[in-house]
């Protein structure tokens, strides 16, 4: 398997996540230029797809419980100084979607996006996701594509 190259965002993808990520990888040391790939989800590989992420419903059996991601949320909330009661104004959003093997609790693929953006993203993810199931592209350039920038992965599914 060839080695893989770091990835890095560029600098517009950067400004674009300073509140989307809201400093959501608190426990992972972050590098000027550099962040952590978020986690993943063991379960899914290129050779399982059929099993995971391409079964029907698949992603409805590894949810987490409504009051876990409601406390995380309300953490996250807190750390960027906004209060319980904004909690609307965003989502909990999986970086990497269950849906393209993205892990399910692990806070390091957890992060508030606002609201506004949530509903692009969903259709990006799943679009994505409906590639990969087609063999259209590989887990993995999905997986890279969204983490990387998910407006621009849309671009992979005709400017979503």
């Amino acid at each position: 398997m060839p080695a893989r190259r770091p990835i890095r965002p560029n600098s517009e993808n950067a400004v674009r996540r300073s509140i989307f990520l809201a400093f959501v990888l608190l426990s992972t040391p972050v590098a000027a230029g550099e962040r952590d790939r978020p986690a993943l989800n063991p379960a899914v590989t290129q050779a399982t797809i059929a099993e995971t992420i391409c079964m029907t419903g698949w992603t409805r059996t590894i949810r987490a419980y409504v009051s876990e991601m409601k406390k995380i949320k309300a953490e996250l909330l807190a750390a960027i100084g906004d209060p319980i009661e904004h909690r609307n104004r965003y989502e909990l959003d999986h970086i990497i979607p269950l849906a393209l093997g993205g892990a399910v609790i692990d806070r390091r693929n957890l992060a508030l996006q606002p609201i506004e953006e949530a509903h692009q993203k969903d259709a990006v993810e799943a679009c994505l996701s409906s590639l990969v199931c087609q063999g259209k592209i590989d887990l993995e350039d999905a997986q890279s594509a969204i983490w990387e920038d998910w407006r621009k992965a849309g671009e992979l599914c005709g400017g979503l």
